[in-house]
């Protein structure tokens, strides 16, 4: 059974992941590439490239604490067995460790060699951002015990979720780290950007919801419950409200007139949002007793 320490992990290391992805996005790209746009949106994305880092060690603090004991942990690491666990447990420590080093790498003194390893290090802490936030999903999907989750469609509601909240991690940094004048330059880089990530979330959603809605019996009835059971109230103001009515029609509103102050309140609610999608989906799954293969919860 999962707690609340597991679900803020999945909030964390998603959030973490994505904005270290999009701060890793932009700056590759500048690298071959001088546009305007993305000089504009790198002076809020490159905070992804410590923020990053820093959320999902704050996560592994979490999953930590939900394996009860830190010598479980360790035991990960120190007797790797080659399973989906492990190979997680080790990308979260190489993925901190390396995003660290490429980000003080980034101060050093310029140098050919010194610029290439900073550029090596940097691609390998981005694929490993990319494994940290594909990791949960596909970790939650490949259990048939767990009907509701044992889907395809979970790891890319994580990734799209991922993205978003990474994006509206980096849009708060951006707004209490610039003045007005550079907050509303990088904004106006990542408006539509933003749009577009919220707008792919609430589609992985609705989709994933309808699939289980069409699945089998216990995926059905765990859905029933997100859209009208125990769950409803977390998912409808949380997730739907919170999570992508709000800030779409923040985007929408500042792409008509730029506002950063406006635009910070949608990047809160995304993450708002954000956390109440990981509490609400295991909130409602349901798992099946191997001694009688009743139907029971989840959460614990």
């Amino acid at each position: 059974m999962v707690s609340s320490y597991i679900a803020w992990y999945l909030f964390l290391a998603g959030a973490g992941g994505g904005a270290f992805l999009l701060g890793s996005f932009v700056d590759f790209a500048l690298r071959v590439s001088n546009r305007s746009w993305l000089r504009g949106a790198s002076a809020v994305t490159d905070a992804g490239l410590l923020a990053g880092p820093v959320l999902v060690a704050l996560g592994t603090v979490f999953l930590t604490l939900d394996l009860g004991a830190p010598d479980q942990a360790f035991r990960l690491f120190l007797t790797p067995s080659g399973s989906l666990l492990s190979a997680g447990a080790w990308a979260l420590a190489l993925f901190c460790a390396t995003a660290f080093a490429a980000f003080l790498m980034g101060f050093a003194d310029d140098g050919p060699g010194l610029r290439v390893a900073e550029t090596v290090v940097s691609v390998f802490a981005a694929l490993l951002a990319l494994f940290v936030v594909l990791y949960a999903g596909v970790f939650l999907s490949l259990y048939p015990a767990v009907p509701f989750l044992n889907s395809p469609l979970v790891p890319i509601v994580f990734v799209a979720s991922a993205l978003a909240t990474g994006a509206a991690v980096l849009t708060i940094i951006g707004f209490f780290r610039f003045s007005r004048d550079e907050t509303i330059g990088g904004f106006a880089s990542l408006l539509r950007l933003d749009a577009v990530l919220v707008a792919i979330e609430a589609i992985a959603i609705a989709a994933f919801i309808i699939v289980s809605l069409m699945g089998d019996e216990a995926a059905a009835h765990s859905a029933a419950e997100l859209l009208s059971g125990h769950s409803a109230m977390l998912f409808w103001l949380g997730v739907v409200l919170a999570g992508i009515v709000v800030p779409l029609s923040v985007d929408v509103e500042c792409l008509r007139s730029p506002n950063p102050s406006l635009f910070v309140v949608g990047a809160a609610s995304t993450l708002l949002g954000g956390i109440c999608l990981r509490f609400s989906l295991l909130v409602a799954a349901e798992r099946f007793c191997l001694v009688d293969m009743s139907l029971l919860s989840f959460w614990m």
